[in-house]
């Protein structure tokens, strides 16, 4: 599934963290020092834990054509996409929980914070863009979040 992983022999990884929102990258911000960037051994344990139980479609994104979907949203513009994505975390992460970003572009760093930091910056996690996923550490669930406004929760298959 991680296409990038096996095109760069993960020798590029995380190698642009400017390209996480501002937020992530400032010292003296409350919740910028919450985050946390994970190197290439961790990035590649959660994805083999996450995405790399699902099929790929074209690019990296998940084939839902072969994979049952618990819930497919569509957000309209930021504003929408924020109140969901709170919407989405209040139902799938537990009070105090962390969550995970994994982004679609490999030369950005995943993070992960606690969810309530995710929720008061969604939008800037939204317009780091290209795609990413959301995955509730501990939980069963990753949420794929797309640019055209498509987002879908679905569950983890086990090994």
């Amino acid at each position: 599934m991680v296409e990038a992983e096996r095109m760069t022999g993960g020798s590029s990884y995380g190698s642009h963290p400017e390209y996480l929102p501002d937020f992530m990258n400032d010292p003296r911000d409350d919740d910028g020092r919450q985050v946390v960037k994970l190197d290439l051994a961790e990035n590649r344990a959660l994805a083999a834990a996450t995405l790399s139980r699902f099929p790929a479609a074209t690019g990296d994104v998940i084939d839902f054509e072969s994979t049952p979907f618990e819930d497919r949203l569509w957000w309209d513009d930021e504003e929408h996409w924020t109140r969901m994505a709170a919407e989405l975390l209040s139902s799938y992460v537990q009070r105090g929980e962390r969550i995970a970003v994994i982004w679609g572009n490999y030369l950005m760093p995943a993070v992960t914070m606690p969810a309530d930091v995710a929720v008061r910056h969604a939008r800037d996690i939204l317009d780091a863009g290209p795609h990413f996923w959301i995955h509730p550490l501990g939980g069963s669930v990753l949420i794929e979040c797309l640019m055209d406004g498509q987002v879908t929760v679905v569950t983890i298959p086990s090994r």
